[in-house]
């Protein structure tokens, strides 16, 4: 029996017609009335990335409808007023009635596109994540490897030929969920994809913006977790792909981890022990000696190498200190477990060339002029004079600074170490602390990469030493963070501070390289033939690995400085001082 037309109302519209299928919800007139409404449901959501952009047109590609469930997945097409190519995103919809629908209106009105009135009463159409049984039918497709067929609004193509998207799980997949129900709830963070939760085992993340290809978050997951079994991450458990035809390149739509039980991200954990050690040398003079950035040479210095902090301050400082040395460790040992030997080229370690240390050089100065060109724009309206005089002094070391970047071009490329998979966007938010404040552990997380960089860029071999520069830099950033919430507090002692500030991130930072370096020294990396040849160690030697490591940093500190120009002017100081550092290490 067809039901009675249901009624697709917005402030400006309603919209009679005849549906008793997703198609018939999604199909014209039905289709032009969403597919306007759309714009402005989609600034609306906290995981849609582009609202600095003018959306123009969005589409309606296709959909995959869930078996017994009033809900799909849509993919939609989106076009924006700028000459910046169209983005695809899913969308989960469902269609709500009841006591239900007015749960949902009361907590997530956002997430509602429209109302409806059919012939069952009152519905809505929603995020369907909203809904337990559409959680749990993703958990079902992963766990039974499930396949779906889509529809589409332009065609009635036969399902062997459409878009289709399957689940499929992980080896590690039937032990990290047991037996017995897993209720879920969604996740409340604000991120660009959305997590579901399943009880305290399992957690799945809805990547909302789709890109063609795998994921690198999950490639490299089931890379750690089924070959090369790295024990510091949440272990893969499976995902949910989509082809838009049998032969195309699977597209990752979902990915499943285990939930580990946490302390919080390194993140806090480190603003919260920055905040105890600048109340514990609040009272004291400033320390005679600050120590030196962190450098793969502190061995060709006599002295370079000793803890640069003054003994008296190591009883504030001693915890975090010690944290920096563990993370070191780890993350050489993801690292050794990226160059896990493996058929798998998308992983097989790869020997520098020319070409790759070029392309590195490039992409390094790219983003020094970008931001230097920002700098010099936005320079008559910067916060402050501090801020003014700092960016000044980088505005006059141009010639410099490029220079410092095409200096990992001249590395002998038989000495730059190896190209490897890296985490990517590597920084303190990455971990989460696991034991407990007082003897803290790390797992490593989320390797999706950059989000703003194209996919095919994020899965790119790259020196391990990337991921270094950023886990530096992420030090510097929580220092000056939690300094100016401690200047705030006390003002009048703002310059013995930043002594200390300064103290502690060259401490932190030389613990941390210094644990890297001695568990690279440990481990050995057993090399494929391939590699072999031409390079035999995962990192350079100490001149060629300060060389790339400058150049790195330089890369990381202009990303942040063109960040802060564009989202926290209030925050310029720290990638400024960042790069004054640098550049005088360099120099």
């Amino acid at each position: 029996e067809v039901p009675e037309a249901p009624t697709v109302k917005t402030e400006e519209t309603t919209l009679d017609l005849i549906a008793s299928s997703w198609h018939d919800l999604l199909a014209t007139p039905g289709l032009t009335l969403l597919q306007k409404l759309l714009p402005a449901y989609l600034v609306r959501q906290r995981w849609f990335g582009a609202k600095s952009r003018t959306i123009s047109s969005v589409r309606i590609l296709d959909w995959v409808e869930l078996p017994g469930i009033p809900a799909a997945i849509v993919f939609i097409e989106i076009t924006f007023s700028s000459d910046s190519p169209p983005d695809t995103y899913q969308l989960p919809l469902a269609l709500t009635t009841g006591s239900e629908a007015d749960a949902i209106r009361s907590s997530a009105p956002a997430s509602i596109l429209a109302s409806l009135t059919t012939a069952n009463g009152p519905a809505i159409l929603h995020d369907a994540t909203a809904r337990e049984d559409v959680r749990q039918a993703f958990l079902t497709l992963i766990e039974t490897g499930g396949r779906l067929a889509a529809f589409s609004s332009d065609s009635f193509a036969p399902p062997a030929s459409r878009a289709s998207l399957a689940g499929r799980k992980s080896s590690a997949f039937d032990v990290a969920r047991g037996p017995g129900p897993l209720p879920s709830r969604s996740g409340t963070t604000e991120q660009s994809n959305t997590s579901i939760l399943y009880d305290q085992k399992l957690i799945l993340k809805l990547f909302r913006r789709l890109q063609p290809g795998e994921n690198p978050d999950t490639e490299i997951g089931r890379f750690l977790t089924e070959v090369a079994h790295f024990p510091r991450i949440a272990p893969f458990l499976g995902d949910i792909r989509g082809q838009s035809t049998p032969e195309a390149e699977p597209t990752t739509l979902a990915m499943l981890q285990g939930l580990i039980e946490n302390e919080g991200d390194g993140w806090q954990f480190t603003l919260d022990e920055l905040a105890r050690y600048y109340e514990g040398v609040i009272s004291c003079p400033p320390p005679e000696n600050v120590g030196v950035p962190a450098t793969f040479l502190q061995e060709l210095r006599a002295g370079a190498g000793a803890l640069q902090i003054p003994s008296d301050a190591r009883e504030h400082a001693g915890l975090s200190l010690d944290a920096a040395a563990l993370l070191g460790r780890r993350t050489a040992e993801l690292h050794l477990a990226l160059a896990t030997p493996t058929d798998n080229s998308a992983f097989t370690p790869e020997p520098f060339t020319p070409e790759t240390l070029a392309a590195d050089a490039a992409r390094i100065h790219a983003q020094i002029a970008g931001t230097l060109d920002a700098l010099k724009h936005a320079f008559t309206n910067l916060p402050d004079e501090p801020t003014t005089d700092s960016a000044a002094l980088i505005l006059s070391r141009r010639v410099e600074l490029f220079a410092r970047a095409h200096s990992i071009a001249e590395v002998p490329p038989s000495g730059a170490g190896l190209r490897i998979r890296i985490h990517g966007d590597y920084h303190l938010g990455q971990l989460l602390c696991t034991q407990s404040r007082t003897h803290p552990d790390f797992l490593i997380i989320d390797f999706e990469g950059e989000p703003a960089c194209p996919l095919e860029d994020r899965r790119r071999k790259h020196s391990p030493l990337r991921d270094v520069a950023g886990m530096q830099r992420s030090f510097s950033y929580a220092a000056r963070a939690a300094l100016q919430t401690a200047r705030q507090r006390r003002p009048a002692n703002a310059a013995t501070l930043e002594a200390w500030a300064t103290a502690w991130e060259n401490a932190a930072s030389n613990a941390f390289l210094r644990g890297y370096r001695e568990a690279i020294a440990a481990n050995p990396l057993l090399l494929p033939p391939s590699a072999q040849d031409s390079a035999q160690d995962l990192i350079p030697r100490p001149e060629q690995a300060q060389t790339m490591l400058l150049a790195f940093l330089l890369e990381k500190a202009f990303y942040e400085l063109l960040y802060e120009l564009n989202n926290r002017p209030t925050w310029l100081v720290i990638p400024l001082t960042g790069l004054l550092t640098i550049a005088h290490s360099a120099s």
